[in-house]
């Protein structure tokens, strides 16, 4: 899905604990705790690619436990999946509703930053142990243009660990624009190396995970949901890290 740029103060809402927040929401609403699926977690991570704000896909979560405790059906809420057509409603209606908020708005002061610089620090130290072990521990053929990745990557986030502790204020979205970059580079490594067949099987997976909601979404949501199970499959599978601030 093409990046589109967002006003600062969606970029600060957005960054918050995304995926533990709406997590741990759902969980309370549904009065029971669930662990999401590889599914549910593409379904999130579509909506932040989007640039779905927080606080609207909490909207919408409470709107899809309020219509079902209105009316107690035998079926229960299971997924996360239940919730996409209402988030993309309440997206709509938040987006109308910032149609010349922005004049208004421009003499606010600004957000506080998402994360302190020694969170960023840790964070982006911690990824690059990570991608060393990586590189240390999988030795299959398939995973050569991997492996040959990684130490480009690590030099990279060196530079940055760098950039970071020497700025006197932290371009976060700089930051994660750069950081997305290093995460394509991995991934489009690692499916580099993989045969065919394997990333179909994956796809194929996800497809029929999707098929009960394929009927309720639009050709472009579907799809960049089941691009990102697909991901996130071949990520967990091989060990592969996100680099992103939002698994900060």
């Amino acid at each position: 899905m093409e990046e589109r740029s967002r006003p600062a103060d969606d970029f600060v809402v957005n960054y918050f604990n995304y995926f533990t927040e709406v997590e741990e929401h759902f969980a309370r609403r549904r009065g029971k705790h669930l662990l999401l699926s590889t599914l549910d977690w593409a379904m999130i991570e579509t909506w932040k690619d989007m640039g779905i704000p927080l606080h609207v896909v909490l909207r919408a979560v409470d709107r899809v436990f309020d219509a079902y405790e209105a009316r107690p059906r035998t079926r229960r809420i299971n997924s996360i999946l239940y919730c996409q057509q209402e988030v993309m409603a309440c997206f709509q209606e938040y987006q109308h509703a910032r149609i010349g908020a922005r004049e208004e708005s421009d003499g606010a002061p600004p957000s506080p930053p998402p994360f302190s610089r020694e969170m960023v620090l840790e964070y982006l130290e911690r990824s690059r142990t990570d991608l060393r072990r990586l590189a240390e521990a999988r030795g299959e053929p398939e995973l050569a243009p991997l492996r040959e990745a990684i130490p480009r990557v690590i030099g990279r986030l060196d530079a940055l660990l760098e950039d970071v502790r020497a700025a006197q204020e932290v371009d976060f979205e700089t930051l994660e624009r750069e950081l997305g970059r290093l995460e394509k580079i991995l991934y489009d490594a690692l499916l580099q190396g993989l045969p065919e067949e394997r990333v179909a099987e994956v796809r194929a997976e996800g497809e029929r995970q999707l098929k009960e909601y394929r009927k309720r979404m639009n050709d472009e949501l579907y799809q960049q949901t089941l691009r990102n199970y697909v991901a996130k499959r071949l990520r967990e599978q091989y060990g592969l890290p996100r680099l992103s601030l939002f698994y900060l």
